[in-house]
């Protein structure tokens, strides 16, 4: 039983660890969507050529909404909004060991790789590869699979292994 709570320390570790990674990419994507809308002739370092661009991925109409929010609507913000709120909820929540909280977290991670999915394909038909984007693609696919490796040593606890009280 040390032995998988040790374990299990070590992939909270490590998923923590992969969510400050994913959050520091976000705020990344999320400084250079600010200053190129202050100052248009800005380059960031992640534009390395008209189709190596980060900038170019941030700036089209799927950069903000994920290109399927109405601008008129409060939801309407930088995707990397979305992923600064998203690594900092999983980082918090991986810390529970409780098997709930791990299913969430799951569940969480296949949402976040489907919607990596979407935005390769949006990246694909922009003709485009955004470096920093890639990279969260990589953040959000070993999170998925850290989720799930925890969730697998998790134990069920459903109320089986309790001891009953005698009155």
């Amino acid at each position: 039983m040390a032995t998988i709570k040790k374990s299990i320390g070590k992939l909270n570790a490590k998923i923590v660890t992969t969510c400050i990674v994913g959050f520091v990419l976000s705020y990344y994507a999320y400084y250079v969507e600010l200053a190129k809308e202050e100052d248009d002739s800005y380059e960031a370092v992640c534009d390395i050529n008209e189709h190596v661009s980060c900038t170019k991925a941030f700036s089209s109409k799927y950069g903000k909404g994920f290109g399927i929010i109405p601008e008129t609507s409060f939801f309407y913000a930088p995707n990397s909004i979305y992923g600064l709120i998203f690594y900092l909820l999983v980082a918090i929540l991986s810390i529970s060991n409780e098997h709930v909280t791990s299913a969430l977290v799951v569940t969480l991670e296949i949402c976040a790789n489907l919607g990596t999915l979407y935005l390769a394909y949006i990246l694909y038909k922009l003709s485009n590869i955004c470096v920093v984007c890639v990279s969260l693609y990589i953040v959000n696919a070993t999170l998925l699979t850290l989720a799930l490796k925890k969730q697998r040593k998790l134990p069920q606890n459903n109320g089986t292994n309790k001891k009953k009280r005698s009155k």
